[in-house]
């Protein structure tokens, strides 16, 4: 029944609004091209796509036949529970080297339901102003104060903690606790967390014990890190670093996600996690395949595609740099602060870059009529325009070469664009200074 309603009204005006900003609205109606190579997605290891990853799920299933294999039937604690899930909750926690993990249906789902589950009464929150938004809807559930610090600053986070721990003198008297919520590899900028700085503040400024670190590691999970264990492992702060949570739709090639934490908070996530205890769990197939993509990403295979994905993204950082060098900031821009700077951090590559521009829907749309699989990202996503290059483990030095040729073809039909309206605008200005002049006289 379609009908006019003050609700419909008013969604729809809401829409037109958001259609008319820079990236405009996003529609479901058809999916987008696919025939470019894929610069784009989250698939950095390139395993949403891997024969050899498929094979072995598919045996994995075939082998289930017999037993469990579609639906788990409810959520963990009713009949969702299972000793396949189980297994494979021990099998991250060995892989991880974490004192117990709890599997989630969603990465968005783990953040919301820890954060908004976990922290007590009279407890503090306080977190990097570019987190994800899972996360800032679980401390918006949680109610409890919090505190936002400029996006990657030490000094903004130290007095942003100083000033908390005054307001709320319970931390340092011990009787309750201030969380700190980072990501380890932001999406939108493609920045590392300076995470031994934020940790080694925390630890000289809070009491033991009363102070929680929590690490999204969603973009470096499987990608960085002793056999792709993540960012905290390959700075060596596993034992300083109280709770992760490493989501598989990203490097993994699949979807989901682990929070590797305590015993005793994982017990409370079970019991207490909304997003856990009224959703129906996994089905048995993505046991499957979580442990085949395990498999991979804790291989040899998994470690040369980790190499090649952090050769790649030095290569296609500098070939970007240099060739957009000459363009005006006003048509496409790259963040200069970064160049090849904090975004190799530690001896590590982000393979996520920015490409900045007021007209992200007009290169969109040049992108897309080329098969390229581009979407435009504006608020409130991020302050500024931009689309987001990805390189992937499998992706080649010349399909880079490929992009970056494209995007200055696009920047000098827009600077040719520009060119003309300024010349258009110039005559306009001498005629209309003739015309004042002839009136004159």
């Amino acid at each position: 029944m379609s009908q006019s309603s003050h609700l419909l009204d008013s969604l729809q005006q809401a829409i037109a609004h958001r259609d008319r900003e820079a990236t405009g609205m996003h529609y479901l109606d058809y999916p987008l091209p696919s025939y470019a190579p894929d610069l784009f997605s989250n698939d950095y290891l390139s395993l949403s796509t891997d024969q050899p990853l498929r094979d072995v799920f598919l045996s994995k299933v075939q082998e289930a036949a017999s037993g469990h294999l579609f639906g788990s039937t409810g959520s963990r604690i009713l009949t969702g529970n299972s000793t396949e899930y189980n297994q494979l909750e021990t099998a991250f926690k060995h892989f991880f080297g974490a004192p117990s993990a709890l599997l989630f249906g969603s990465g968005f789902n783990a953040n919301l339901g820890f954060l908004s589950a976990v922290p007590q009464k009279n407890d503090v929150i306080i977190y990097d102003e570019f987190i994800h938004t899972s996360c800032r809807e679980g401390i918006r559930v949680s109610s409890r104060p919090s505190y936002r610090f400029s996006h990657n600053s030490a000094a903004s986070f130290e007095e942003c903690l100083r000033t908390l721990l005054q307001k709320h003198p319970q931390i340092t008297q011990g009787t309750s606790t201030v969380f700190v919520v980072l990501e380890s590899l932001y999406s939108m900028d493609g920045d590392f967390c300076p995470l031994p700085e934020i940790v080694g503040l925390v630890e000289n400024l809070v009491p033991a014990g009363h102070a929680h670190i929590v690490v999204d590691e969603a973009h470096t999970s499987g990608i960085c890190g002793p056999n792709g264990t993540g960012y905290v492992s390959h700075l060596g702060l596993n034992d300083r670093v109280h709770t992760k949570v490493h989501t598989f739709g990203k490097g993994w090639g699949f979807h989901g996600a682990v929070v590797l934490t305590s015993p005793i908070i994982r017990d409370y996530l079970a019991n207490f996690a909304k997003s856990l205890v009224y959703s129906t769990s996994m089905p048995y197939t993505d046991i499957y395949a979580l442990e085949a993509c395990l498999g991979v990403i804790s291989s040899a295979r998994g470690q040369e595609l980790r190499k090649n994905l952090n050769r790649l993204s030095r290569y296609a950082r500098e070939k970007l740099f240099i060739s957009l060098r000459e363009v005006p900031d006003t048509i496409l821009s790259l963040d200069k602060s970064n160049e090849m700077i904090e975004v190799s951090y530690r001896g590590l590559c982000s393979p996520i870059i920015p490409v900045f521009t007021p007209r992200a829907r007009s290169l969109t749309e040049y992108l897309l009529q080329r098969g390229y699989a581009v979407t435009s990202i504006s608020y409130p996503a991020t302050k500024t325009a931009r689309i987001r290059v990805a390189i992937h483990a499998r992706n080649t030095e010349e399909e880079i070469d490929s992009l970056v040729n494209e995007l200055l073809a696009w920047a000098g039909q827009q600077e040719s664009v520009s060119s003309h309206t300024r010349g258009i605008i110039g005559t306009a200005r001498t005629g209309e200074s003739h015309m004042r002049t002839r009136a004159k006289l």
